[in-house]
């Protein structure tokens, strides 16, 4: 026959383990009432009051099954938040790639317009050089062809000083020849005054091409200058 303290131990152990347990254990051996039944063979033994020690393992076992309850509960609770916290930390670490994203792009297509800007202001700078150069070459063209004039110039002046002086010997010649005619000597003064006037014009018209060459060769230098 086993004790009380043995029955009790047993109850207590299982309920801890798993409440249902319990009441399986319970319709296995037949408890009921204040007697204890092993089978048809065991005596039945008296022990008063223990129907009220099963009330009180029923209470431990409703009360164990509700605490199991509460704990599932309170854990689907935890993992539900804790899901709707991942899938929000998981929009917002989305919005701020997306943000990050849509800044590269933004970042991006500055960089290409100002390098699409500092092309064009290349390919100005490259067409006004250009400009430039054919501008120096036109002038030291003009310039060229200023020297030349002038020297042609100076040729024809100093020809004509040549036959001014000519003209004069010729007409000193005349002048000492005896019985040379007063409309001979005339005509000699007319022309030597006449290769006077187109000296000076010359020399007029050298001056006036020199000049043209130093504006030409100063335009020309400043040209140069805005090149470099």
């Amino acid at each position: 026959m086993r004790r009380r303290g043995e029955i009790f131990r047993e109850i207590e152990t299982t309920l801890k383990q798993d409440p249902e347990k319990y009441f399986n254990l319970q319709d296995k051996r037949g408890f009921g009432g204040n007697s204890i039944g092993y089978g048809a063979s065991a005596p039945a033994v008296h022990i008063g009051g223990y129907g009220g020690a099963s009330g009180i393992a029923q209470q431990a076992a409703n009360q164990a099954k509700a605490a199991q309850q509460a704990q599932l509960s309170a854990a689907a609770q935890a993992a539900q938040q804790a899901t709707a916290s991942l899938a929000a930390q998981a929009v917002q670490a989305a919005q701020q790639a997306a943000a990050v994203v849509a800044a590269k792009q933004n970042q991006a297509a500055q960089i290409t317009q100002a390098a699409q800007a500092a092309q064009a202001a290349a390919q100005t700078e490259a067409s006004l050089a250009a400009q430039v150069s054919v501008a120096v070459q036109a002038a030291e063209s003009s310039k060229v062809q200023a020297i030349q004039i002038a020297q042609a110039l100076a040729s024809a002046a100093a020809a004509a000083r040549a036959h001014a002086s000519q003209a004069a010997a010729t007409l000193q010649a005349v002048l000492n020849v005896q019985g040379i005619q007063n409309q001979m000597a005339q005509q000699a003064a007319a022309n030597a005054q006449a290769l006077a006037n187109k000296q000076q014009a010359a020399l007029a018209d050298l001056a006036g091409a020199q000049q043209a060459a130093n504006k030409a060769a100063s335009a020309a230098s400043a040209a140069q200058s805005n090149a470099i």
